[in-house]
């Protein structure tokens, strides 16, 4: 829920000092709350960060979120405006819709500068008349209200609620990425070629990532899963389930949730596999059978 949000502070005139900063209201700096090493002298404009209540400079063409300054039964207001801007772009809609720019006359005020909810692209977008993941991998929707998907083509989601809604495409907004750590392997090979071959992507390199064969668990996990099972060569596929003296154990240590597993498999069905008929559990297969698998990449520590 962190953000960075254009104020009125800026460069005025030509000035290269620090003391040459003001607000656009025509007053200057009186106080420092830079960041460490701030401000240089080269940009004119400033943001504040959420989380340190700290100012940064940067180029006045970058785009960002800002606070208006309003006055309402003459008490002094701040206005956040959850679109993203250039600094003088920012400062024509305060002026034209509220007063002017925010302004913090000390560091005390910014206090003032809070936790907020605002929108942030997700890869949900509609595709003639149905919404679609751009991952194509989920049925999952949670609309504001009954008009949420109505405004525009491209969905977001609020920072804090968690709410989803729509906005037109071309709107400047944060956006989240997701790192896939799922990678579909379509080599057949039988249950222990799998094994090997998933550990043997992981890089010499200890701070690079290390694989091993998926583990999986029961409901949204395995949906999210299948999506990806779906696109193999195989109707099956090999995941690091094994049965191991008397246990069914995940090769990644995860803890077992499937309780409908056999507590005594067919000779030789010791291997556990995802198939594309049956999306709510786990098969036990001959370990010897060469099926499509998927490894899981995690992050060394």
């Amino acid at each position: 829920e962190q953000y960075d949000a254009w104020t009125g502070l800026h460069r005025g005139g030509e000035g290269t000092q620090a003391d040459d900063w003001k607000w656009s209201t025509g007053s200057k700096l009186l106080y420092s709350e830079w960041a460490l090493d701030e401000p240089n002298s080269t940009d004119r404009c400033a943001y504040v960060h959420y989380d340190s209540r700290k100012f940064y400079h940067t180029d006045c063409q970058e785009y960002y979120y800002f606070f208006c300054y309003n006055l309402w039964k003459n008490k002094w207001s701040q206005v956040f405006i959850s679109q993203s801007k250039t600094w003088s772009d920012a400062l024509e809609f305060c002026r034209r819709h509220y007063i002017d720019f925010i302004f913090y006359p000390t560091a005390a005020s910014l206090r003032n500068v809070n936790g907020r909810n605002f929108p942030v692209w997700i890869g949900l977008h509609r595709d003639g008349d149905t919404w679609k993941w751009s991952s194509g991998s989920s049925d999952f929707r949670r609309w504001s209200g009954p008009t949420a998907a109505d405004i525009g083509d491209c969905a977001f989601i609020y920072s804090s609620n968690k709410d989803m809604a729509t906005q037109n495409c071309y709107e400047r907004l944060p956006f989240i990425c997701v790192d896939d750590n799922v990678l579909l392997v379509k080599e057949s090979k039988t249950w222990e070629e799998a094994l090997e071959h998933c550990r043997r992507l992981a890089s010499s390199n200890s701070s690079q990532p290390q694989y091993d064969l998926l583990s999986v668990q029961p409901g949204e996990d395995h949906h999210y899963i299948m999506g990806k099972a779906m696109k193999a060569d195989t109707e099956e596929l090999w995941v690091g389930l094994r049965f191991l003296a008397g246990h069914w154990l995940w090769v990644t240590g995860a803890d077992m949730l499937y309780t409908d597993l056999p507590e005594c498999p067919l000779e030789g069905s010791h291997c556990g596999a995802l198939t594309k008929t049956n999306m709510t559990i786990m098969e036990t297969r001959d370990c010897t059978e060469k099926k499509n698998f998927l490894c899981y990449k995690t992050e060394n520590v």
